[in-house]
C-alpha cells in the first residue's frame, strides 16, 4: 500500500507539471500577444521611470538585452570569427582568368582564345623555371635545319688563308719523293720540288680566280639590285590588298615630313649693341672717306702690311701664292707648285683664259658689282635716311639698297657728297648747328641730323646724355626759324625738310621721352602765351607745325595726355577766337581743322570749333544780298564784305578748273583768287564729310548735321567745277542721313519689380528641461555636431571593446582546445607506454621462471 500511494502521488505531481501554464500576457493586444508567444518573458527588461514628463518619447523603456546580445554574438561570429579562422592562412581561391567577370553569353571565341593563350604562356614560364636548373637538357640547337653536332662533325669551314697555311704534303707525294716509287721511274729531288711549287701556284691561281668571279658576280648583283626590286615588290603587292587612296591628312603629313626645317638664327640685338654697331659702321665709313680724300687708295691697311716688301734670291716662295694679289702683275721667275719654271704672270693668264672659256661675262658682272658697291656703300645713308622710320627698318633698307643698285646701275641716284663726314660731333651752339645745315640741301640736312643722333646715342660709352636733348631743342628752334618768316619760294622746301626730319624727331623722343616732352611743352606754352596777348589773330605758322609734329610723334587717342591734350585745347581756342579775313588765315584754319581731325580719328571725340569753322567757310562761299542774313557763330560775321569773302562771281572760267588741294604757298599768301576760293570750298566739303563720318555713331549727331543743310542748299553750284559739285552732293547726302536720325526720349532706367516680402516661419524650440547657454545658429549647429561625434565615439569604443572581448574568447577557446588535444595525446602515449612496460615486465618474469 505504501508503494502504491507513493506512485500515485508521483503521477499527480507529474501531471501538474505537464499542465500548460497560463500566459501572463493574455490581456495584451494582438501585436503584444504575438510577441509574447515568440519571446521569453524573462528576457524582457523594463526600464522604470521615476517621473512621467509630458511630450517626452522614451524609446528604451522596454528591451530584450539577451536577444540583442545573442544577435551581436552571431554577427561577430559571422564577421570577426570568420576572419580569425582564416588568419595567417593562404589557401584561398582567386580567379585570375581573362573575362572572369563575363557571363556565359559574353564569353566569345576571342575571349576563350586569349584565355587559352595566357594559360599556355603560364605553362611555358613554369616549364622554363623548372628547366632552369635541369642538367639533363635534351633540347637540340639547330642552324639551317642541321644540329650543331652535325655541323661540327661534317663541316670544317675555314678561310682561304687557313687552307693555304694548313696545306701540307700528302702521303703519296711523301712516299714517292722520300722513299721511292712503286715501280715508276725515280725522279730527281729538284724536279719533284719544282712540280710541288708549280702545283701550289696553280692552286693559288685557281683560288684567286674564284675570288674574282665571286667579286664580279657581287658587283653585278648590286648593279642589278634596282632592277630586281620592282619584281619583288610586285610579287608582294599582288598578295596584299589594294590600299585606299591617301586622304588630305596623309598628304599634309607627308608634306610636313619633307618640309625643310627652320635654321637657327642669330640672337636678337638689343638697343645698346645696335647703337654701337651703327657708330662703328659710321666711323669705318668716315675713315674710308678720309682715305679717299687723301688719295691713299682703296687698299686696306692689313692687306698692305701683308705684302712682302723685299724678296731675296734664296727665297723658297713658300707663301708666294698666298701673299700675292691676284690682280697684280708680277714677272718674277719662280717655280710653281707643279715644279715648272715660269712667272706668276703666265699662271694668271692661263687661269684667266680657262675662266674666260667657262664664262667670260662673269668678270664683267663682278667688276660692275664692285663699282656699284663702291658708289652705294657711302650713298646708302643719304638715300635711305629719308625713308627711315625706325632703327630696324633702316637696317633692312640698307641691305636692300645695294641689291637694287646692282640690278639697275644706270638708274642710280646722285653721287655722294663727300663733304658730309660720317661721324659728326654735337655742335656746341645753335649758330654752329645752323651753319652746319645751311651748307647743304634738305636730304643732306636730314642725313646730317641722323648721323649726329647715331654718334651721340646715350647708349654709347663716353657720350653725354644731354647732347640729344640739346639737339632736340636745336631742331625745334630751327623749325621755328624756317616757318616763322617763310616766303612763297621757301615754304614748299621747308615742308619737304619737315617730312624728312619727322622720323628723327620720333627717334629722339624715344631716347628720352620725359625730357623731350618737357622741351616741346615749354615751346607750346610760350606760343600759347603769345596767342593770349592777341587772341583775335592767328599765331605764326610754326605753331601749327608743332601741332602736326605732336600728332606724328605722340599717341592722340589717349583720354588724357600731357602733350596732346594741351595742344587739343589750344587748337580749340584758335578756331573759336581768331578772325578770318585773309587767304592766309583761311588756309591756317583749314590746316588746323585737318590736324584736329587727325587727333580724333581713333578716339572719335567732338571738337565744336571744328564744325563751327567749317560752317563759316561754307557761309563765306554763299553770295549774299544786302538784306540777306544767315545765322552763323563768331568769329565769322553775318553781314558785310567779310561774310562773302569766298563767294565766287558768275564766271565760266572757274568751271574748267581741275581738282587741286590747298598748296603750301596758301599759308603765306594774303591775296584771295578765284582759284583759291574753289580749292578752299572743295577742301571744306571734304572735311565736312570726314567730320560727320566720325560722329555718325555718336548720340546727338543730328544736331551737328542740321546746320550744314541750310548752308549747303544756298551754295550756287553752277559756278563750280564738277568735282566740287560731286563733293557737295556726298556731303549733303551724309548730312541729310544724320539729320533724319531721331533722339531717343529720356526714360528712367528699368528696375526689377520688387519681390513680395516673404515671412519665414518662426520655429520655437521644444522645452526639454535642459539649460543651455544662448548661442548663435552656427555655434549651436557646431555644438550638435560635437555632441553627435562624442556619442558616436563612445559607441565605437564600446563596440571595439566588445569585439576585443569576443576575439579573446575565441583565442581562449582555441587554447583550451589545443591543451585538451595535447592532454589526450599525452594520456594516450602514457597508456601505450604502460602497456609496453607491462609486456616487458611479463616477459622478464617468464624468463626468471624458466631459469628455476
Amino acid at each position: 500500500m505504501g508503494a502504491r500511494s507513493k506512485k500515485a502521488s508521483a503521477d499527480a505531481v507529474y501531471a501538474k507539471k505537464t499542465v500548460k501554464a497560463a500566459n501572463p500576457f493574455e490581456t495584451a493586444n494582438g501585436q503584444s500577444g504575438k510577441r509574447a508567444g515568440n519571446q521569453n518573458p524573462f528576457d524582457v527588461h523594463v526600464n522604470k521611470e521615476k517621473f512621467q514628463i509630458l511630450g517626452r518619447i522614451c524609446k528604451h523603456d522596454r528591451g530584450m538585452p539577451g536577444v540583442s546580445r545573442a544577435k551581436a554574438l552571431e554577427k561577430r561570429a559571422q564577421t570577426i570569427g570568420k576572419q580569425f579562422a582564416v588568419k595567417n592562412k593562404t589557401n584561398r581561391f582567386k580567379d585570375n582568368r581573362i573575362g572572369r567577370h563575363l557571363s556565359g553569353d559574353q564569353l566569345t571565341e576571342s575571349v576563350m582564345n586569349a584565355r587559352y593563350l595566357a594559360e599556355k604562356m603560364s605553362q611555358v614560364r613554369q616549364s622554363q623555371k623548372a628547366e632552369k636548373f635541369n642538367l639533363n637538357d635534351d633540347e637540340l640547337l639547330t642552324h639551317r635545319g642541321q644540329t650543331l653536332e652535325e655541323i661540327e662533325q661534317y663541316r670544317d669551314e675555314r678561310s682561304d688563308d687557313e687552307e693555304l697555311d694548313d696545306e701540307g704534303l700528302d702521303a703519296e707525294f711523301t712516299s714517292t719523293a722520300h722513299f721511292g716509287g712503286d715501280g715508276d721511274a725515280p725522279q730527281d729531288r729538284q724536279t719533284a720540288i719544282e712540280e710541288m711549287i708549280t702545283e701550289q701556284k696553280r692552286r693559288k691561281n685557281e683560288i684567286a680566280k674564284e675570288k674574282d668571279e665571286v667579286y664580279d658576280l657581287t658587283e653585278k648583283l648590286d648593279a642589278n639590285y634596282k632592277l630586281l626590286l620592282p619584281l619583288v615588290a610586285k610579287a608582294t603587292k599582288d598578295e596584299q590588298e589594294a590600299k585606299p587612296p591617301p586622304d588630305a591628312y596623309d598628304k599634309l603629313l607627308k608634306e610636313m615630313i619633307f618640309e625643310p626645317r627652320g635654321s637657327v638664327t642669330d640672337k636678337l640685338i638689343n638697343l645698346e649693341e645696335l647703337a654701337k654697331q651703327e657708330a662703328a659702321r659710321l666711323e669705318k665709313l668716315e675713315n674710308e672717306r678720309l682715305r679717299r680724300m687723301r688719295a691713299e687708295g682703296d687698299e686696306d691697311e692689313q692687306a698692305a702690311s701683308a705684302k712682302p716688301k723685299h724678296r731675296s734670291a734664296d727665297d723658297l716662295d713658300d707663301g708666294y701664292f698666298l701673299a700675292g694679289d691676284d690682280e697684280e702683275e708680277d714677272g718674277t721667275l719662280a717655280y710653281d707648285l707643279d715644279g715648272n719654271l715660269g712667272t706668276h704672270l703666265n699662271g694668271k693668264k692661263d687661269a684667266q683664259e680657262e675662266d674666260a672659256d667657262e664664262g667670260g661675262d662673269d668678270e664683267e658682272e663682278e667688276e660692275e658689282d664692285e663699282d656699284s658697291d663702291e658708289d652705294s656703300d657711302d650713298s646708302d645713308v643719304d638715300n635711305l635716311s629719308d625713308l627711315k622710320e625706325s632703327e630696324s627698318e633702316s637696317e633692312e633698307e640698307e641691305e636692300k639698297a645695294p641689291k637694287q643698285s646692282k640690278k639697275k646701275p644706270a638708274k642710280s641716284s646722285a653721287p655722294l657728297d663727300t663733304s658730309i663726314p660720317f661721324t659728326i660731333k654735337m655742335p656746341k651752339t645753335y649758330e654752329d648747328f645752323t651753319e652746319l645745315l645751311s651748307k647743304h640741301a634738305a636730304p643732306q640736312q636730314a642725313t646730317i641730323v641722323e648721323r649726329i643722333i647715331k654718334c651721340n646715342n646715350p647708349k654709347l660709352d663716353g657720350v653725354n646724355r644731354e647732347n640729344v636733348v640739346k639737339l632736340y631743342s636745336f631742331l625745334l628752334q630751327y623749325i621755328k626759324d624756317l616757318f616763322e618768316d617763310a616766303s612763297e619760294q621757301d615754304i614748299r622746301g621747308n615742308f619737304q625738310l619737315l617730312s624728312l626730319l619727322m622720323p628723327h624727331f620720333f627717334e629722339l623722343t624715344k631716347l628720352n621721352p620725359e625730357r623731350m616732352s618737357t622741351t616741346l611743352m615749354e615751346v607750346i606754352k610760350e606760343k600759347h602765351a603769345e596767342f593770349r596777348k592777341n587772341h583775335k589773330t592767328y599765331p605764326s605758322l610754326d605753331t601749327l607745325v608743332y601741332f602736326k609734329l605732336v600728332s606724328n610723334v605722340y599717341s592722340t587717342s589717349d583720354f588724357r595726355h600731357p602733350v596732346v591734350t594741351p595742344c587739343f585745347i589750344f587748337m580749340q581756342h584758335i578756331l573759336s577766337r581768331a578772325r578770318v579775313r585773309t587767304r592766309q588765315e583761311i588756309s591756317m584754319g583749314l590746316f588746323t581743322v585737318t590736324v584736329a581731325l587727325e587727333y580724333v580719328a581713333q578716339s572719335k571725340r567732338i571738337l565744336p570749333a571744328v564744325y563751327n569753322f567749317l560752317q563759316g567757310i561754307v557761309h563765306m562761299s554763299i553770295p549774299k544780298k544786302e538784306g540777306d542774313k544767315l545765322e552763323i557763330t563768331p568769329p565769322f560775321e553775318r553781314e558785310g564784305p567779310l561774310s562773302k569773302l569766298l563767294a565766287l562771281p558768275a564766271n565760266k572760267e572757274t568751271k574748267k578748273l581741275e581738282a587741286q588741294p590747298l598748296q603750301a604757298a596758301d599759308l603765306v599768301t594774303q591775296t584771295i583768287t578765284p582759284d583759291f576760293k574753289v580749292r578752299a570750298l572743295d577742301t571744306a566739303l571734304l572735311l565736312i564729310k570726314e567730320s560727320l563720318q566720325l560722329v555718325e555713331e555718336q548720340v546727338g549727331s543730328c544736331y551737328l548735321a542740321k546746320p550744314f543743310l541750310s548752308l549747303l542748299s544756298r551754295l550756287p553750284l553752277k559756278n563750280y567745277p564738277e568735282h566740287v559739285q560731286l563733293h557737295h552732293k556726298e556731303a549733303t547726302q551724309l548730312a541729310e542721313k544724320l539729320a533724319e536720325l531721331k533722339m531717343k526720349p529720356l526714360a528712367p532706367a528699368e528696375r526689377k519689380p520688387k519681390a513680395l516680402r516673404l515671412l519665414e516661419p518662426r520655429f520655437e524650440a521644444v522645452y526639454d528641461d535642459k539649460r543651455r547657454p544662448k548661442m548663435t545658429k552656427a555655434k549651436e549647429e557646431r555644438a550638435k555636431l560635437l555632441h553627435k561625434i562624442k556619442r558616436e565615439k563612445k559607441g565605437a569604443i564600446r563596440e571595439i571593446r566588445r569585439d576585443t572581448a569576443f576575439v579573446q574568447e575565441l583565442k581562449l577557446k582555441q587554447t583550451l582546445q589545443s591543451d585538451k588535444e595535447r592532454h589526450e595525446k599525452v594520456k594516450r602515449i602514457y597508456q601505450e607506454a604502460s602497456m609496453q612496460q607491462g609486456e616487458l615486465n611479463e616477459l622478464a618474469r617468464s624468463k626468471k621462471k624458466k631459469k628455476f
